[in-house]
């Protein structure tokens, strides 16, 4: 059985433990509505208490961070198969951490724990969700875990109704992250790599300067013909300013972007990294590959975890 995680943080000490409970059912509940804002008027409500046991009970994965007892974040995941080769997976449906603790780098320790949980489980990957607008994610989920994604789908979710989505179309890449892969290990130990150890690498699309008139960057143009084997596709670093202040540029990007990944992941790239640069301001990257997926999930460091 997966363990408890206990973390150092400047806010004291967080304890990870997997959860088994109908009550215990009861605060995730509660932290969705706080995260997501489900349950709230006008969106769409939470996960029951119910089905979360059911999961669990089932053979899934949920588990909570308390920071003094209190639950600030939580993830929950169930088996999957690919519908090609019968295998198993672990799906995570589920990651958040409320806000006001969202520095403390709680998501990625629920993410060890559920890796942690796969291994135990003999599973190799673990497959997920997210918005390839929301950098936070994109930083955590390629740039710190080492997952890669080379799948797009257009308003995957629909119409869901909360404070996180904007009522933008909940367009999704998939994450593949391959728990056992040399990657993944020397990743989960290494710096990740910096953009500035690659300077020469062709940028897809151009951000167009703040005006007065345009306090938001747009996405001016972009490039559908590039040959390079490598390839940027910068996105806002701050997409929730976007769609509060000007949600027109905001869905702007989430059309334009669309096309631009969807086209490339048509061609045989696959996103291998994200970078940040620092500034001011602070710009943000996907990495596009050609590289064979196997050769990016090769790469060995000195983790053996």
């Amino acid at each position: 059985m997966t363990g408890e995680r206990q973390v150092e943080t400047s806010s004291g000490l967080v304890h990870i433990r997997t959860l088994h409970s109908l009550q215990d059912m009861s605060q995730l509940v509660s932290l969705q509505r706080q995260i997501w804002g489900f349950g709230q008027p006008g969106s769409d409500l939470p996960c029951p208490a119910r089905t979360l046991f059911a999961l669990s009970e089932s053979g899934g994965h949920l588990a909570a961070a308390f920071l003094d007892d209190l639950a600030v974040g939580f993830v929950a995941a169930w088996m999957g198969q690919f519908s090609n080769s019968h295998k198993p997976y672990l799906h995570s449906q589920m990651l958040g951490v409320v806000k006001e603790h969202r520095h403390l780098n709680i998501g990625y320790h629920l993410k060890l724990h559920q890796r942690a949980f796969a291994l135990d489980s003999g599973l190799e990957r673990i497959r997920w969700t997210f918005d390839p607008l929301r950098t936070a994610n994109a930083n955590l989920n390629i740039r710190k875990l080492g997952a890669v994604s080379c799948t797009y789908h257009c308003d995957y979710y629909g119409g869901v109704q909360s404070h996180f989505t904007q009522q933008l179309p909940t367009d999704r890449l998939w994450a593949e992250w391959h728990v056992t892969s040399g990657r993944v290990k020397n990743r989960l130990c290494a710096t990740p790599p910096s953009l500035d150890q690659k300077p020469d690498l062709t940028q897809v699309n151009q951000i167009g300067p703040e005006t007065g008139s345009e306090p938001i960057g747009k996405l001016m143009e972009y490039d559908l013909d590039r040959p390079d084997r490598r390839l940027l596709v910068e996105v806002p670093d701050d997409f929730d300013a976007i769609c509060q202040t000007c949600p027109s540029v905001a869905l702007d990007w989430r059309e334009k972007t669309r096309e631009i990944f969807r086209h490339y992941f048509d061609r045989g790239y696959i996103i291998g990294e994200f970078y940040l640069l620092s500034g001011p301001p602070r710009r943000t990257f996907y990495l596009l590959s050609k590289d064979p997926v196997q050769q990016i999930l090769e790469a060995s460091g000195a983790c053996s975890s």
